[in-house]
């Protein structure tokens, strides 16, 4: 087991300082505690370094924010050019204009932009505009938005929240368009707008979301796609490029920066150009080194083609995958699902014991082999052949060790930390 113990005393002095990791999906509940790192050093491509110096093969990237790999030397060379130039301004940067003409160039339903620094930012002001255009208050929502009143009120963190935020809340099923028109007949009229993520794990059923879109303009409501998450990752348009369907409005975040914090809300310009109308307002919108940084990444996008290049190499991951649960008979243990660019694995209890465990085990295994996981990859434009050749390998050895400490029973008991807990979308 790896030396951790610069890791285990940066844990102990975070808990006098540290009110909780910076987002869920770095807790340490989520991962393997004692075996998993809890403190990090540096990055290059694909890899990373904990604080004593123990090398990883990272599958989540910064839970998706880092898009063509750490330390890119492109991405890194614009933002030390404008570093030199400074960071943020009195008034509008040039840099504003040029990446905002990128996003309307490239997205399809982008014909006017404006920025935030995190997806909150901007799937807040979606559902704000969307509530002033229409003149209604109710939201119907599809998947996770992140940590917004309007959404988490319906999810079982909701404490600091008035109940009567969540009244106007309503989640509705994914693939089900006749519960969604049954939501919005039950709404009377009174319906804002529509947000979702317009795929995650589960693939859209054939006719969906042309579906979706046309309930929305049925009803007069609002459709936003989340593209927080799928965006660029699929294409150079996002998501909807590939769907063939365009909304009203659309977020995007995560690979837009490579790991700085930018977003970019975008959308038709009879619905955007009433942003000045509501009050969206962030001093560091403008700041230009991420800026800097998503013009770079666009650029290496078309350059290199990013998203054919991850497709390529996440459906080889997969596909090596299932040859391996195939071959070990775990069918029924564990699934993915997913995408390429971003696939999930599901773990099934089996044999008494839980599904918690197993998907433990999975981590702890794994990291112990140096691959930092938390049983998802999200695969970024470092990912080439030979590192996913790296964890198909550890995979192989791993899904063995499954399949006997299933078959005798004596996985749990090989655990040597706690469950980890599930993930925020799961909340």
């Amino acid at each position: 087991m790896s030396n951790l113990s610069n890791s285990s005393e940066y844990y102990k002095r975070s808990q006098s300082v540290l009110a909780g990791p910076s987002t869920f999906g770095k807790a340490v509940d989520q991962f393997a505690y004692g075996i998993t790192p809890y403190a990090l050093e540096r990055g290059e491509g694909a890899y990373l370094w904990d604080v004593d110096g123990n090398k990883y093969l990272d599958t989540m990237m910064s839970l998706g924010a880092v898009f063509l790999g750490y330390c890119n030397p492109k991405v890194d060379t614009a933002i030390k050019k404008q570093l030199k130039k400074g960071i943020s301004f009195s008034l509008a940067h040039r840099l504003e204009i040029e990446v905002a003409e990128m996003l309307c160039e490239r997205i399809p339903c982008a014909d006017m932009v404006r920025f935030g620094k995190n997806g909150n930012d901007v799937t807040t002001a979606a559902v704000r505009l969307g509530r002033y255009v229409t003149g209604n208050n109710h939201i119907l929502f599809c998947g996770y938005h992140g940590w917004p009143d309007w959404y988490i009120s319906k999810t079982s963190v909701n404490g600091g929240i008035p109940s009567e935020v969540g009244d106007y809340s309503h989640r509705f099923p994914y693939n089900d368009l006749e519960a969604l028109e049954k939501l919005l007949q039950e709404l009377e009229g009174n319906a804002a707008c529509i947000i979702m993520e317009a795929t995650s794990r589960i693939h859209p059923k054939d006719g969906y979301l042309q579906g979706v879109r046309e309930l929305a303009d049925k009803y007069k409501v609002i459709l936003i796609f989340d593209e927080i998450v799928t965006g660029f990752r699929f294409h150079r348009g996002g998501y909807q490029s590939v769907c063939g369907v365009t909304p009203d409005l659309a977020c995007f975040s995560k690979a837009m920066g490579n790991g700085v914090p930018i977003s970019a809300l975008v959308g038709k310009r009879d619905v955007m150009e009433k942003c000045t109308e509501i009050f969206y307002s962030l001093t560091f919108a403008g700041e230009t080194l991420s800026l800097a940084a998503a013009k770079a990444v666009m650029e290496v996008m078309d350059e290199d083609n990013v998203p054919q290049v991850i497709e390529e190499n996440g459906q080889y991951l997969i596909d090596g995958m299932n040859v391996q649960i195939n071959k070990y008979g775990l069918q029924d243990t564990v699934v993915v699902e997913g995408y390429p660019c971003r696939s999930v694995m599901i773990f099934r209890d089996a044999n008494d014991i839980p599904a918690t465990d197993t998907r433990t085990y999975w981590i702890q295994e794994l990291t112990k082999k140096g691959i930092l996981t938390a049983g998802y990859h999200i695969v970024s434009f470092a990912h080439k052949k030979p590192e996913i050749d790296f964890l198909l390998t550890r995979y192989d050895q791993v899904f063995a060790d499954i399949k006997n400490s299933l078959d005798d029973g004596t996985l749990s008991e090989k655990l040597q930390c706690p469950s980890a807990k599930l993930s925020a979308r799961d909340l």
